[in-house]
């Protein structure tokens, strides 16, 4: 099977999914989308990779897209579903997972759990918001990533200063409920293909709020409770998205939802793989190639949304 990692810099990663694709006798090219170009047209609509013609080149496309690369790298992902390529995530769900609120409401309507968020148009629409809300409270991006753009606000005028901030710069945020008793640690469940391969619980080493191991905390192996992996499978399925990093913080009343990632990391000193011993790469490769036996034996033949009991598989229509 040739296959094809779409690629925005998490390198670490990239080569970890071709060493997996390799070591199981499969072809496998890492693309950077920077590289990636497209015409589109009715008699032949074509996607170039530098001076390459790969329209028809790969049985699979598996994206790894960073938040700032969402929007072309899902038109492209569109492309190749057009050009009737198995697409290993929806565009859709891509697009979804990337924009927070509109996650929150999709899990919201499943009756999900997780902290009350709040968003007005105004900085004095927040003033009134806070008011349910409460203080401390955190003030997030939408865009957020990594532990960057989120802040503890521990009173409303520290509220108003970060929203008046954010608005000056043309920013999209929300504000939410600070679990206090779960200040400085959460726990990521790393799911692929409706199961979850594994799961670890992060901590903050300097007393931040914050847990993630892009600044700095560190993390160890952790056991799912039966409702714990109920509620991340159900997140899962809501973005109607396969391989996923589902973030939640444990608080008095149970889990609460903090994130669904639709392009996780899992490599690193403190990454998933390294901390628990599971082989994150050759999962998703496992998942991948059998997704794809299916999407062909089916002959699928048009970019519509294929429904399974998780959700979309692999295009957005």
């Amino acid at each position: 099977m040739n296959i094809c990692i779409i690629s925005t810099d998490q390198e670490q990663d990239d080569q970890r999914l071709l060493e997996a694709a390799t070591a199981k006798g499969h072809s496998a090219r890492r693309c950077n989308i920077r590289d990636i170009s497209m015409i589109l047209a009715n008699d032949k609509p074509v996607i170039y990779w530098r001076d390459q013609d790969i329209t028809k080149q790969f049985d699979a496309i598996i994206p790894r897209l960073n938040v700032s690369f969402t929007d072309y790298g899902t038109n492209v992902l569109q492309q190749f579903i057009c050009s009737k390529t198995y697409i290993s995530e929806s565009p859709a769900a891509l697009r979804l997972g990337r924009d927070k609120l509109k996650s929150l409401q999709y899990l919201q309507a499943r009756g999900l759990p997780f902290p009350a968020t709040g968003i007005a148009y105004t900085p004095q629409g927040f003033r009134q918001l806070a008011k349910t809300i409460g203080t401390p409270m955190i003030v997030k991006l939408i865009e957020s990533t990594e532990g960057t753009g989120i802040f503890l606000a521990r009173s409303e005028k520290e509220m108003d200063n970060i929203v008046k901030t954010f608005g000056q710069l043309g920013a999209s945020y929300v504000i939410q409920s600070f679990i206090a008793e779960a200040a400085g640690t959460d726990v990521r469940a790393f799911v692929i293909g409706g199961k979850v391969a594994a799961a670890m619980c992060r901590r903050s080493q300097d007393g931040d709020f914050r847990s993630n191991v892009a600044l700095g905390g560190c993390s160890e192996p952790y056991q799912l409770t039966e409702n714990e992996e109920e509620i991340v499978l159900s997140a899962t399925a809501a973005i109607g998205i396969n391989v996923a990093g589902v973030d939640f913080v444990r608080a008095d009343s149970g889990p609460m939802l903090l994130e669904v990632n639709v392009s996780p990391d899992f490599t690193g000193e403190q990454g998933i793989e390294k901390v628990t011993g599971v082989n994150i790469a050759d999962a998703i490769i496992d998942h991948v190639v059998a997704q794809v036996c299916n999407f062909y034996e089916h002959r699928y033949t048009s970019a519509t949304v294929l429904e399974s009991p998780r959700g979309i598989l692999c295009a957005d229509g």
